[in-house]
């Protein structure tokens, strides 16, 4: 089976995917402007303590402060616990809305009077060495990248990975078939082989996943329909929910089974798709109506979290942000400068884009690869569209 993983580079975003037959496995994206910080240890200090929540605020160089339940200071930090003082944290989950990270204090001697990151944990290295199935290949678009992989990938059990650099390859996700894959992963409807589909409805307090048959038919009737249907959706579920990193409370609606065999069946089986994620979650037992209801733990953010933006009346509707239309634009570009006999270097798009694409380290890097410099223009035509066109 080929099982091949594809990195691709622009300063503030690196891009993993392993691919396994040509079909998406995994993911990660890495933007240094929303960095993840689940597992970094740092130096902070206290700036308040609420005896009525049982936490205390933690400066920890974030934009907001980041909440220590009291509950997990060890006993022995118990007398350090006061406002001003210096104490060794470790995060261990994710802000998210108007919740800031929370910690878990640990101990240690001799800390500098003085906020500051100890430990940060390397995300891209965590997530290749995490890997289960053989891979075949990494293929890298960085030379620095295919360097430090190569440096750690010593501690690879077996099956060692070739590491190739692909410096002509700007366009590599679009070249392996990833960004397709990664497009319909911001999707509200997701098609299943037999003919049925599922839709994502990803709230800000829940996720709801509706199963619909479609056009899909059985010969067995509706019974049998459903468990095939229900089966095939659970896998493609359990997929989803990983590449799409989707975290807390999610309900799926599957078509009804009168059989409390099947019924069994879909859970079992569903159980040990979700044992192939590497993310924690917690299973509730399956209603006969076919409501499903799990939980996820956060880690990271999700997937639409990176690349859209809320849009409309309560935030209901996405669209995708600057970042991502000015990023693939780059890309484009340098890719053009590649495979092109003519290639282009005036970049004409929203204002949204162009403010950007004019702030942002990728630019100057491009420029660097492609020997050019690159004109940025505002359209006068489009004013909320992101759309971006080269000349």
């Amino acid at each position: 089976m080929d099982n091949e993983i594809y990195i691709d580079f622009l300063p503030g975003l690196i891009r993993a995917a392993r691919l396994e037959e040509d079909r998406l496995e995994d993911l990660l994206i890495i933007r240094t402007d929303k960095p993840q910080i689940v597992g970094n240890q740092y130096v902070g200090r206290i700036t308040a303590i609420d005896r009525g929540l049982g936490a205390a605020f933690v400066d920890i160089g974030l934009a907001q402060h980041g909440f220590l339940p009291l509950q997990d200071v060890p006993k022995a930090l118990g007398d350090k616990i006061s406002e001003g003082n210096y104490l060794c944290v470790e995060a261990v989950r994710e802000a998210f809305d108007d919740k800031g990270v929370r910690l878990k204090a640990r101990i240690k001697d001799d800390l500098p009077a003085s906020v500051k990151a100890l430990k940060t944990v390397d995300r891209l290295r965590e997530w290749i060495l995490r890997q289960k199935r053989e891979v075949d290949c990494i293929h890298v678009t960085d030379a620095r990248i295919a360097q430090e992989i190569r440096s750690y990938l010593s501690e690879w059990k077996e099956g060692r990975p070739t590491v190739k650099h692909l410096a002509e390859r700007p366009d590599l996700f679009e070249y392996a078939g990833i960004e397709e894959q990664i497009e319909q992963l911001i999707q509200v409807e997701v098609g299943l082989p037999s003919g049925g589909s599922l839709l994502f409805e990803q709230g800000r307090t829940l996720t709801a996943i509706d199963v619909n048959k479609g056009t899909m038919q059985h010969n067995g009737g509706s019974e049998m329909l459903h468990y095939q249907l229900n089966l095939e959706a659970a896998e493609e579920i359990g997929r989803q929910l990983k590449l799409r990193n989707v975290a807390g409370r999610i309900i799926i609606d599957f078509p009804y089974m009168k059989s409390a065999d099947h019924r069994k069946n879909l859970q079992a089986r569903f159980k040990e798709i979700l044992k192939e994620d590497c993310v924690g979650h917690k299973l509730l037992p399956l209603y006969m109506t076919g409501i499903q209801e799990l939980t996820r733990k956060r880690a990271g953010l999700s997937l639409q979290d990176l690349l859209l933006s809320p849009v409309g009346i309560g935030g209901l509707g996405h669209e995708k942000t600057p970042f991502v239309y000015g990023m693939a634009a780059l890309r484009q570009l340098w890719s053009g400068s590649i495979h092109q006999t003519r290639p282009k270097t005036r970049i004409v798009a929203s204002h949204r884009v162009v403010e950007f694409l004019g702030s942002c380290t990728a630019l100057p890097y491009v420029e660097e690869k492609t020997g050019a410099k690159i004109s940025l223009h505002e359209s006068s035509v489009w004013t909320s569209d992101d759309v971006v066109v080269f000349e």
